[in-house]
C-alpha cells in the first residue's frame, strides 16, 4: 500500500492563464530523484512526473511580464511537445513550498499541470 497515492487535503491553487503565452524553452525531461530514478506523483495520482521548461509572457495591457519557469507535468506518457512549441498548460496550479536545510529556511512556488496542449509550433505542423 506504500505506492498508493494519498488523497490531498490541500486546496488546489489553479491559475488563470488568460492573457499568458507559454512557449517551450527546451525539451521535456523526466523529473528525477537524487538516485536518478523518475519521480512519481505520490501525493495525488501515482503517475510519472516530467519537467517542462517554458517561457511565460503575460500580455494583459498594463501588466506585461516575462519569465522562464519549469512546470511539472504529471502524465503516464512523455508529453508530445518540443522546443519552440506554443503550449497551454492544462489545469496549471501553484504549489507553495518551504524547506529547511542546514539551518536555513527556503521557500518558493512550484508549478504543476496535468498536461500540455500544443497551440502552434513545430509539433503542431507535424500533426497537420
Amino acid at each position: 500500500m506504500a505506492n498508493q497515492p494519498r488523497i490531498s487535503t490541500q486546496p488546489r491553487l489553479l491559475l488563470n492563464t488568460t492573457g499568458v503565452i507559454f512557449e517551450m524553452a527546451d525539451e521535456i525531461m523526466p523529473k528525477l530523484d537524487d538516485k536518478g530514478a523518475q519521480k512519481l506523483d505520490t501525493r495525488d495520482t501515482g503517475l510519472p512526473m516530467w519537467t517542462a521548461p517554458v517561457f511565460g509572457r503575460g500580455r494583459t495591457p498594463g501588466k506585461k511580464w516575462s519569465a522562464q519557469m519549469n512546470i511539472t507535468i504529471v502524465s503516464a506518457e512523455r508529453p508530445s511537445v518540443q522546443d519552440g512549441d506554443q503550449v497551454h498548460p492544462v489545469d496549471l496550479e501553484a504549489l507553495p513550498w518551504v524547506s529547511e536545510q542546514n539551518g536555513k529556511t527556503r521557500s518558493g512556488v512550484a508549478f504543476k499541470a496535468s498536461g500540455l496542449e500544443v497551440l502552434s509550433g513545430p509539433s503542431a505542423l507535424k500533426a497537420a
